[in-house]
This record gives structure tokens, C-alpha cells and sequence, in this order.
């Protein structure tokens, strides 16, 4: 059998050698952890040092990659993956795993530069770790709730446009409005579906189209509201 873990899932990031991953290009995962609290991250990542304490979960660290000339656009999803948490501890595109590297491709096909954007999960933890017993999406995005609102909070400035990947994502953020500030509420929103690989090779039950093409319509709008 396979172990996943040594699989290339994310030929995109191998190609490009910025793949994070302890099997593949171990020296780029290193000198990624050696820098997370520098850079515009920096203040995130000891605010996730927080959350780690308070919540007993190995919430993995924003990317020191991402949004390097400022996070234009907030990439929001529902939860990371088992790689992201257990692997590379990073929410990045660089992770080895297919959701990572069809947002890269989306994105890159899009416009959107890494540098301007950064990636987070409307619930910071993996909802499936089997380390805790069975629970639902659904409940943990309840109790991460107040979290989405600190991060919000946390931005040194605020992003121009917010880009949700998913219906979690996009439930989340209607939950978190109806207690937001008018500013909040005026923030431009993009609906897009989720990556993975179980939505983005199908098509969308209401148009027909591919979540493929829409996800990359999706961040060239992103991209050109950011501008």
C-alpha cells in the first residue's frame, strides 16, 4: 500500500521547489518554520501560538510566503488538511495536497499573486483529526467562531475583498456579519466553490458550468478588486 505521504500531490509547488513537505524538499519546510514569526505573518502566527494554548489544537501557522506585499485578498476556507496540520504545519498552497495545488492553479490562472493574498479556515484546526472523537463541521465552526472575528480584528489593514471557498466558508462569514461593524459589512465578498478535489472536477448543480473555470473567475475578480 502507498504511503500518501510520500505521494507528489502538489506537482505545482514540487516543480516551482517551494513544496512543503518533510519527504520532498525538507530544506524548504525548514527554513519555512525558521521564519514564521517574521514578515507581515508574524504577529498572526504568535496570535496562533495563542490559539494553540487556549484551544489544545495544532492549529498550523498562516504561510510567511503569503501576502508579503500586504493581504489585499482574505482566502477563506473550511478547515485545514491532514497534511496542513499534521504535515507541513502551514495553511499554504505549498502544501502537498490536491486542495493546495488547485487553489494555486486558480489563482495563478486568475491573477492573483501569493505575495497580495493570504489563505486561513474559518475553523483553524482539522475538524477530522482522529486523535479527538468524531465531530461535525458544523459544531466547530460555532466554536471557532469568535476566532474569525479576532482575526478580522487582528489585520494590520484590512483586506479589500474576501474570497469564500466553499458553503462553510460562506456560512461562516454570514454568521460573523450579523454582529459586524458597518465596515465589516461593507467589505467586498466573492463566492467561489471549494478546491478539493471532490468539488473542483464537477460542475455547478445550478449553471452547469465547471467549479474549475469559476473558481479561476472567481480570483481574477478577486484580483481585480484588489488592485
Amino acid at each position: 500500500m502507498t504511503d500518501r505521504s510520500t505521494v507528489i500531490w502538489n506537482k505545482h509547488a514540487y516543480n516551482a521547489g517551494t513544496l512543503l513537505s518533510r519527504h520532498h524538499l525538507p530544506h524548504v519546510l525548514q527554513h519555512r518554520q525558521k521564519i514564521r514569526y517574521e514578515g507581515t505573518v508574524g504577529p498572526l502566527n504568535r496570535w496562533v501560538d495563542e490559539i494553540r494554548l487556549s484551544t489544545n489544537e495544532s492549529v498550523p501557522y498562516f504561510d510567511p510566503r503569503s501576502s508579503t506585499e500586504g493581504a489585499d485578498v482574505l482566502v477563506l476556507l473550511q478547515d485545514p488538511s491532514g497534511e496542513a496540520q499534521l504535515g507541513s504545519g502551514f495553511i499554504s498552497r505549498d502544501n502537498n495536497d490536491p486542495t493546495a495545488h488547485n487553489s494555486t492553479l486558480a489563482a495563478e490562472a486568475g491573477g492573483l499573486p501569493y505575495s497580495r493574498s493570504l489563505h486561513w479556515n474559518v475553523v483553524p484546526w482539522w475538524v477530522a483529526n482522529p486523535a479527538f472523537s468524531p465531530r461535525t463541521l458544523s459544531a466547530e465552526a460555532r466554536r471557532a467562531a469568535p476566532l474569525l472575528a479576532e482575526l478580522m480584528d487582528s489585520l494590520e489593514s484590512r483586506p479589500k475583498v474576501v474570497l469564500l471557498l466553499g458553503k462553510q466558508a460562506q456560512t461562516a462569514w454570514s454568521q460573523l456579519l450579523i454582529r459586524a461593524s458597518p465596515a465589516l459589512r461593507r467589505l467586498p465578498v466573492i463566492a467561489a466553490p471549494h478546491p478539493s478535489p471532490l468539488a473542483y472536477n464537477k460542475a455547478d448543480a445550478a449553471t452547469g458550468r465547471p467549479n474549475k473555470e469559476l473558481l479561476r473567475e472567481a480570483f481574477s475578480q478577486a484580483a481585480a478588486m484588489s488592485k
